[in-house]
């Protein structure tokens, strides 16, 4: 059976754990606090960019389709080849097409579609 010194030898070692653990909790909001404090500065850089590129929404809708497009042609060319080159494939179904395509950008915001843009602008 454990003496009584021994049982307080546990409390007393139990007290550091605790102690410790609150110290790491303090550094671990003081790293939070930093790690929000970087992000809240790159976000407010992003902000100024787009200030500073004074794009209106849209231009930059228009910009964001034309890349957006570009980039759908390039990951879908060989299956918008064999449609082309289907049988059933008439000029007129051609603008029915292009527009399902359009459509695509519909699924990003303005803010996403702003990202992009002046992502693509810095390449």
């Amino acid at each position: 059976m454990p003496s009584e010194s021994h049982i307080q030898g546990k409390s007393k070692r139990h007290k550091k754990r605790k102690s410790r653990t609150e110290v790491s909790t303090d550094d671990s909001e003081s790293e939070l606090e930093t790690v929000n404090h970087i992000a809240k500065d790159q976000n407010d850089e992003k902000s100024n960019l787009a200030i500073e590129n004074h794009a209106t929404d849209t231009e930059v809708s228009s910009t964001f389709a034309k890349i957006f497009m570009t980039k759908v042609a390039e990951e879908l060319s060989d299956d918008l080849d064999e449609l082309r080159k289907a049988d059933d494939f008439k000029d007129d179904a051609l603008p029915i097409l292009i527009n399902a395509l359009q459509q695509g950008t519909s699924l990003f915001s303005r803010d996403e579609q702003r990202r992009i843009v002046l992502a693509e602008s810095n390449k």
